[in-house]
């Protein structure tokens, strides 16, 4: 496979902001470029990157429109590489493939630290400092189980560091034994978890990433002295990839919520997966980026009202190609009201009944025990759009569309 390359005089652009999302996306061969975004809640920003530099390629794999310009600021080279060439691209070109994925990584890194803005990896600790800080506040929560392995984990890892034995025993005595669910010799295992099963913690080392065939796995983290949920990720979803490729330890923890079914990858095998199942990997993590910039947004609005709605609005976006076209059909969240106000973080147990009285009273939802189903699409994005530009005017900003 030949990659095209394309020539842009400086000052041209490349793509504009709010317009149909490129088929293709692009790596700097030689030049470089300015990467402008803006956003009303988040603001602008600007980047100058040069060559080897990957842009474009979210809104070319999901299909959403992002509120992002690229401009040559000197004569550029790009290649260009077409959505429906991706597969080939693998195929043929695996350092990129591998380069893509490790940006890919970072980008959620960042995003993630910014979700929770607290510094996972402060110079004066160390990692087996941390780790045993983290198991202190997993007592504290009463998350036993989660203390529990994790502390395998690290007597695992170090097998023969008396220090970390003897801490271990001063945290816990008598520390029963865990399946860690890490010897692998085959490139994909598929394996059945029961509930409550921990497939890995924070601070873990990675051996695998994972793909959920069915069932429902829980992403948390700890936000200073509470856990935070993150997401809940179903059948097709992808997790546990960023620290296995750039050799860092685990930045979340990860719990089977009901009967799960898990394909689990090897962590040296990512050049090995058959096609399609990169092509998918690729796919779930560009959604995953732009979902946890969306998660981001949904924080900083000022009520509690246009969070809900707003992330619902994205949770949707995310899922459905061309939502507009389904306007008229019903949607099934697969979360109860509890669990979406902690991913927009907000104490459910705390708000007050008037912060979301319009949401809970809302016509237009079903609420259940482990799920919410909305009637209408359409009415929902409607909704969305009142209360966000609300918030928008509150900042005394002016929405131009």
């Amino acid at each position: 496979m030949k990659i095209p390359i394309k020539q842009f005089k400086k000052g041209a652009f490349i793509y504009l902001s709010d317009k149909v999302p490129p088929k293709e996306f692009y790596i700097v061969k030689g030049g470089k470029i300015k990467i402008s975004k803006t956003n009303p809640i988040l603001g602008e920003s600007e980047e100058i990157k040069g060559t080897g530099y990957i842009f474009g390629i979210i809104q070319c794999i999901t299909g959403i429109i992002e509120e992002e310009t690229a401009m040559a600021v000197t004569d550029l080279e790009v290649f260009v590489i077409s959505k429906d060439k991706i597969k080939d691209l693998y195929i043929n070109h695996k350092k990129v493939i591998l380069k893509i994925l490790s940006e890919y990584s970072e980008i959620l890194r960042k995003l993630d630290s910014d979700l929770i803005n607290y510094n996972y990896f402060p110079s004066t600790i160390n990692r087996k400092e941390k780790i045993f800080e983290i198991v202190l506040k997993y007592l504290n929560l009463q998350e036993e189980e989660k203390a529990i392995y994790l502390l395998n984990s690290i007597l695992k890892e170090f097998p023969g560091d008396e220090d970390i034995k003897n801490k271990v025993k001063s945290i816990i005595p008598d520390l029963k034994e865990v399946d860690l669910n890490i010897n692998q010799d085959k490139i994909i295992v598929e394996t059945l978890y029961p509930p409550k099963s921990i497939v890995f913690t924070e601070f873990q080392l990675a051996d695998n990433f994972y793909v959920v065939k069915r069932g429902k796995v829980k992403i948390t983290k700890l936000k200073h002295d509470k856990e935070m949920l993150l997401a809940i990720l179903n059948e097709g979803d992808v997790f546990g990839e960023m620290a296995i490729l750039n050799d860092k330890p685990r930045n979340a923890t990860a719990v089977i919520e009901e009967e799960t079914e898990l394909m689990v990858i090897k962590k040296d095998s990512i050049d090995k997966l058959p096609p399609p199942i990169f092509v998918k990997l690729l796919e779930v993590l560009s959604k995953r980026i732009w979902m946890v910039h969306q998660q981001l947004i949904s924080y900083k609005l000022p009520t509690v009202t246009s969070k809900l709605y707003y992330f619902l609005t994205a949770t949707i976006k995310q899922d459905i190609n061309n939502p507009d076209i389904e306007f008229d059909s019903y949607y099934i969240f697969n979360f109860p009201l509890k669990e979406l106000c902690e991913m927009v973080n907000c104490d459910y147990e705390k708000i007050k009944k008037e912060e979301m009285e319009d949401f809970i009273k809302d016509k237009n939802f079903d609420f259940f025990i482990d799920s919410i189903r909305v009637k209408r699409i359409k009415e929902l994005f409607d909704k969305n759009s009142y209360h966000f530009s609300r918030a928008v005017k509150a900042r005394g900003i002016t929405l131009d569309r």
